[in-house]
């Protein structure tokens, strides 16, 4: 096997399986939010926790940037718990890059520093070269729904260019999300809102 580059003074390959910060690894506790977002046909749920830095400075409640960290570091979470190592690995021997193109957030309820919530994420389609993430922040325990994101997810070379993700990519998602993901078409929509 070839060896690594090593990157500050450690190899760059996937040595700490858990490196997403306010996202508890393993089963999620029970709650009335997990109830609702397997309900909502979810099956990566993770419990997640604020940050010192995701509170208002001059309010009590979570500030606009909050759920962004929380999804981010949710997608995180299932990289690895779920394509660890091979997808990782994967990713830094072939030097590729997953990038988000797109996030939309949508803003549901008001979090508070002092809650908990239940956070999700599931490959819900293909489209053309790209893959489409829904994720979702619910309150654990009244199950009120917090933020709601979809991202829009590439595959780029060492060229830059945007590429195919790989079969056996989406064969290790569906095996996460218990069934193929579905194609939808390539077709690209103007950003922004519509006219």
């Amino acid at each position: 096997m070839p060896r690594i580059p090593e990157r500050r003074g450690e190899f760059a390959d996937w040595r700490d399986p858990w490196p997403p910060q306010g996202v508890r690894q393993g089963e999620p506790a029970p709650s009335k939010g997990v109830d609702v977002l397997r309900a909502d046909g979810f099956a990566a749920i993770f419990d997640v926790e604020s940050v010192p830095e995701d509170a208002d400075r001059y309010q009590d409640h979570l500030n606009n940037s909050a759920p962004v960290r929380m999804f981010n570091e949710l997608r995180m979470a299932y990289v690895a718990a779920h394509l660890a190592p091979d997808w990782p690995r994967h990713i830094r021997r072939t030097n590729r890059t997953v990038v988000v193109r797109e996030l939309h957030v949508r803003y549901e309820s008001e979090g508070w520093i002092h809650e908990g919530f239940v956070g999700a994420i599931s490959w819900r389609a293909r489209r053309g070269k790209s893959g489409l993430v829904e994720q979702r922040l619910v309150d654990a325990a009244a199950g009120r729904s917090f933020a709601r994101g979809w991202v829009v997810h590439l595959l780029v070379g060492s060229d830059g260019r945007v590429e195919d993700f790989p079969d056996w990519f989406w064969e290790a998602v569906a095996g996460v999300e218990g069934a193929p993901i579905p194609e939808w078409p390539a077709d690209r929509r103007p950003w922004g809102p519509p006219p």
